[in-house]
């Protein structure tokens, strides 16, 4: 291989440099702000909004006065007393006209032109909002349905391989053929399957290509970091109605209908003008025997509008504002209703996403087992098949779940006229962790907070006998036998399992109330995705009749974080059950071993 010399080494590297950056992938905030503006919707509502700000400026003409030049210039054969006369007339007159009353319509009319430019505004924005979400859905849309083939294509080449395995034993006549048949029909359902998702991506590819004017390249699952007021529905039907384009724009064309009923009865009133006119100039060859030179003119005009128009105006103008009013009050019905129906499903879909990712590593356990107990006769090849199968339908929910979230995250914000805004400060890039989309067991834990430390001193040292730590007696001892069964809904985000462990008059400790303890819990339990909690060491003594005391060493990990803490539970005997009293912790929490950015 030649290599280059030192000269072209800069150039070298520069040509590496640009087509790594090419293959970069194109975060989604990019994409939107390149291509927003180039949309011809976007290009219709900025020119509606200039068409708006124009009838401004002709609305507030009217109060300016009119000047008008006049200059006549004529030939022609006039006859005086029987006597035929050529007679050329050159004349100059100007005139000033202004309006100084008519019921105050013009301020009506400007104010009217002024809430219809706020209206174009909203829509401007309305469009902005809509078309982001547009790109972002077709966005997430070419992603999914990647992910989704390239997990169909990994289930097609085990089968493939089962498949190969399954002729050879056929051949050797160690199972029937119609084993063969089974994986082979197995198969062609997932061929098919893959054809529609070619199609179906095809489709999503060319929508892209039409919205982004490129196509879709090294494109990466987008998301959102979450408000912390996200949660809140009211609050968030609140700050909808307040900020919404659409209905920003639906109660602004309400008041410009408002408005318009000024101006009709504003032609109810009578319209006086003042008129200031001059002749400038005059001159007639030959000269008649009378005509004005010169002359200067003050006049006070004024019109009485008579007959039943006027009043058909008015009418039709309160007719007009009332039916502006009924479609804003319409819509903002219907967007309530919407954003109802998304903040519930983006609730669900957020709540079941740890679920989702416990099921695929459950599936890629099976999985494995499955065919290692094929191999050994101890399964079915239809067991098989179902096993990998579902390991595949728990990729594809996984995936779809991820493309769910962000979408209506997206329609959510583009609702709140938000969407843009979230892009530029709370976009983050959250692909799945790629063992996840593997066909190897995989059981991480993702990010997630562990117990917080209760801030009490270290419980008294205790002289623990040996007769209470010796395995026959903890095994003996009901608190240690639920020490496993505690850690193990812990473990699963189990709430209801993991409170009822703990007694109902249970203190938190460090002067928390038991309503915020338990609220905290909740949500941490809730948030935390496959925590693993290990309990090592655990030494049992009994206090009193009724009372016993565990402790034990705790070792909790979540993802890239991990702690070891000695922990102390105190157990009580309540109505025949023994429930937790007091949890203390023994030792600050080692320092994480590893801290990244955790995934949403």
């Amino acid at each position: 291989m030649k290599t280059p010399c030192p000269a072209h080494r800069p150039i070298l590297a520069l040509v590496l440099a640009l087509a790594a950056m090419a293959t970069q992938a194109a975060p989604l905030p990019t994409v939107v702000d390149k291509v927003l503006l180039l949309q011809p919707g976007v290009r219709s509502a900025q020119a509606l909004l200039r068409a708006a700000e124009a009838q401004i400026t002709q609305a507030r003409s009217d109060f300016a006065p009119t000047l008008g030049l006049s200059y006549r210039n004529t030939d022609s054969r006039d006859e005086t007393q029987g006597n035929p006369v050529d007679r050329r007339l050159r004349r100059n007159d100007a005139s000033l006209r202004w309006n100084i009353f008519n019921g105050a319509a013009d301020t009506h009319r400007l104010r009217s032109a002024a809430f219809g430019r706020d209206a174009a505004e909203a829509d401007l924005d309305n469009v902005l909002e809509q078309l982001t979400y547009e790109i972002t859905e077709a966005y997430t849309d070419v992603v999914r349905l990647r992910q989704t083939m390239d997990s169909l294509r990994a289930t097609l080449e085990r089968q493939e391989q089962v498949a190969a395995n399954v002729a050879r034993r056929v051949e050797a006549g160690r199972i029937p053929s119609a084993e063969l048949d089974l994986i082979h029909v197995r198969q062609i359902q997932n061929q098919a399957l893959l054809g529609q998702l070619r199609a179906q991506l095809g489709t999503a590819e060319y929508r892209y290509r039409l919205l982004a004017g490129e196509a879709p390249e090294a494109l990466v699952t987008p998301s959102l970091r979450t408000d912390a007021k996200a949660g809140d529905l009211d609050a968030l039907v609140e700050r909808i109605r307040e900020r919404s384009p659409r209905l920003r724009a639906a109660l602004q064309r309400s008041a410009a209908r408002q408005a318009d009923i000024g101006v009709a009865r504003g032609s109810f009133f009578p319209s006086v003008d003042l008129s200031f006119s001059k002749r400038l100039d005059n001159h007639s060859n030959p000269v008649p025997v009378t005509d004005t030179d010169r002359s200067t003119q003050l006049q006070v005009s004024i019109d009485i509008p008579l007959g039943g128009k006027n009043l058909g105006r008015h009418t039709e103008a309160v007719a007009r504002h009332q039916a502006a009013q009924a479609d804003a009050d319409k819509l903002l019905l219907k967007v309530s209703r919407e954003l109802t129906d998304l903040h519930h499903q983006y609730l669900e879909a957020s709540g079941i996403a740890p679920r989702l990712e416990q099921r695929v590593m459950a599936a890629q356990r099976v999985a494995a087992a499955y065919a290692l107990h094929f191999e050994a006769g101890r399964r079915s090849l239809n067991d098989l098949s179902i096993a990998q199968d579902e390991l595949f339908s728990g990729q594809r929910a996984l995936i779809e779940n991820r493309a769910q979230q962000i979408t209506l995250q997206a329609q959510l914000l583009s609702l709140a006229g938000e969407l843009r805004e979230a892009l530029r400060t709370r976009y983050q890039a959250a692909p799945i962790t790629p063992e996840l989309l593997g066909t190897e067991p995989y059981s991480p834990a993702f990010a997630a907070a562990p117990l917080p430390v209760i801030e009490a001193p270290p419980a008294p040292r205790m002289d623990l006998d040996e007769a209470a730590t010796s395995p026959t007696a903890t095994a003996g001892l009901p608190p240690a036998r639920q020490i496993q069964a505690w850690a193990t809904a812990w473990s699963a985000g189990d709430y209801t399992a993991y409170r009822s462990f703990y007694a109902e008059d249970f203190r938190p400790g460090r002067g928390r109330s038991l309503a915020g303890w338990e609220e905290e819990r909740r949500r941490r339990l809730a948030e935390a995705r496959s925590p693993q909690i290990l309990i090592e060491d655990v030494q049992v003594r009994s206090t009193g009749a009724e009372r016993v005391s565990l402790r034990f060493v705790q070792r909790y990990s979540a993802g890239h974080y991990q702690d070891v803490v000695r922990k102390q539970l105190d157990w009580a005997r309540q109505d025949g059950r023994w429930k937790i009293v007091a949890e203390t912790v023994l030792a600050a929490p080692a320092k994480a071993t590893a801290e990244v950015t955790p995934e949403p």
